[in-house]
């Protein structure tokens, strides 16, 4: 089959190709534009992922850090609260002692400590046992050296003793 075309109709042809090719620039142009802008924010995107996996790196780093600082510390808080329980035992028992002593008084013999009790009661019963007489324990007049049994107050002995000795222990 053969076909006529006229000039008017082959210009318009030409003109429609023409119209195409550049429209088909225009949609290649903005193709690669697209492309292009694309590939910066994959890019740009990329760097933003290496340096949050970065700080993410550090912050484990530090999160490993902060354990050990963690579990040392609960180790010596352990430790110490150890500490503290056997230090409240041992003014527990340190009290129970000093009540015991409250009442505790010394035997004096010419003003010389000869021993100590827990009560006067006690005291007097050892004096007796060492010959010293029953009754006569009476407040006593002149020096304590001058006495041959006494019972004083543990507590004021060592006071006395503390100060005639200039507070040395």
């Amino acid at each position: 089959m053969i076909r006529i075309v006229s000039r008017a109709h082959l210009a318009a042809l030409e003109q429609v190709i023409k119209s195409a090719h550049a429209h088909i620039e225009d949609v290649q142009d903005t193709a690669a534009e697209a492309a292009s802008c694309h590939t910066h924010s994959v890019q740009r995107l990329s760097v933003a992922l290496a340096a949050a996996r970065a700080e993410a790196d550090r912050h484990q780093a530090d999160a490993g850090i902060v354990r050990e600082l963690l579990e040392h510390t609960e180790d010596q808080l352990a430790a110490e609260r150890a500490t503290v329980a056997e230090q409240a035992e041992q003014i527990k028992a340190l009290r129970a002692d000093l009540a015991v002593m409250a009442g505790a008084v010394v035997l004096l013999r010419y003003g010389r400590l000869d021993s100590v009790h827990p009560d006067e009661a006690t005291a007097k019963d050892y004096a007796r046992s060492l010959g010293c007489p029953a009754v006569g324990w009476g407040p006593a007049s002149g020096p304590a050296s001058e006495v041959p049994w006494r019972v004083s107050s543990l507590l004021r002995f060592v006071v006395q003793h503390a100060v005639a000795d200039g507070g040395a222990r």
